[in-house]
């Protein structure tokens, strides 16, 4: 049995993977303690597994990771600095591949996905923080400093991530209503985009999170018109699409990562 997981900012979904596709997803409020967070992770995945032997778990979790280790973890504070593929690996006893969350997801939507087909593939997420990952035929090449992109004085998560319009205006995201505030924050989103495309030259750019699927959402037609204008002239404006796997998009990106890196080391 193979495992997928997404360790996110707010929740955490566990799946196992029944040939090309996943299965019952397991949904739980991520622990902000790290410990506790991986005692929930393995019993999460021994309920997937119903018995069989689990042979790998490979996903992703909200911050980066190097070495193994997790850092810069906006959303996740408590779990930085912990080695994340040795206690998984060590917790369940087959080795962990892990990597970071909006890469996995953007893999995800590459491969089954609203990036099918797209040769250059940047997917931005836009949640309870901001990440972003460049996907090219098919493969993560580089992951992160999309929430970090400089928008004035303030970084581009502190602008228009959920965690920033709760601190701006104390409500909930999805009880964010006026027009008139979510066309600013297409605008201040268009602005960050443009850096992405200086920087990455994409085709496509899948936009996904709960900013952009949820309930009173960033306007995406808006954020096309905001950054074909800041374009003229320059860089062609990529194809912008919203993201068709909803929460699921790091499962599936796990799938997809397990089936490349079964295909690398010639595993059937």
């Amino acid at each position: 049995m193979h495992i997928v997981f997404d360790i996110g900012g707010t929740n955490m979904r566990v799946a196992p993977v029944l040939g090309e596709s996943i299965g019952e997803v397991r949904k739980v409020r991520t622990p902000k303690d790290p410990s506790e967070g991986i005692k929930t992770f393995v019993t999460l995945a021994s309920e997937c597994a119903q018995g069989e032997a689990i042979e790998s778990i490979t996903g992703c979790v909200a911050g980066m990771v190097v070495n193994g280790v997790i850092s810069d973890a906006g959303n996740l504070k408590g779990w930085e600095g912990t080695d994340i593929v040795k206690e998984l690996s060590n917790s369940l006893g087959v080795q962990a591949d892990v990597v970071n969350d909006a890469a996995l997801a953007g893999l995800g939507e590459a491969y089954v996905g609203a990036g099918r087909g797209a040769k250059t593939l940047v997917y931005v997420t836009v949640s309870t923080g901001v990440g972003g990952a460049l996907i090219r035929d098919g493969h993560i090449v580089e992951a992160g400093g999309v929430g970090s992109i400089k928008i004035g004085d303030s970084d581009l998560e502190g602008l228009v991530s959920g965690t920033a319009v709760r601190a701006k205006f104390g409500i909930d995201p999805r009880d964010l209503d006026s027009v008139e505030v979510r066309d600013g924050l297409a605008d201040t989103l268009a602005g960050g985009l443009r850096q992405v495309v200086a920087r990455w030259s994409p085709e496509t750019i899948v936009l996904g999170g709960s900013m952009i699927v949820g309930i009173n959402p960033i306007p995406i037609k808006r954020v096309e018109e905001t950054l074909s204008k800041l374009l003229a002239g320059g860089a062609p404006t990529p194809h912008i699409k919203i993201a068709e796997l909803a929460d699921n998009g790091g499962l599936w990106g796990g799938v997809a990562r397990l089936t490349q890196l079964r295909s690398s080391s010639g595993t059937a």
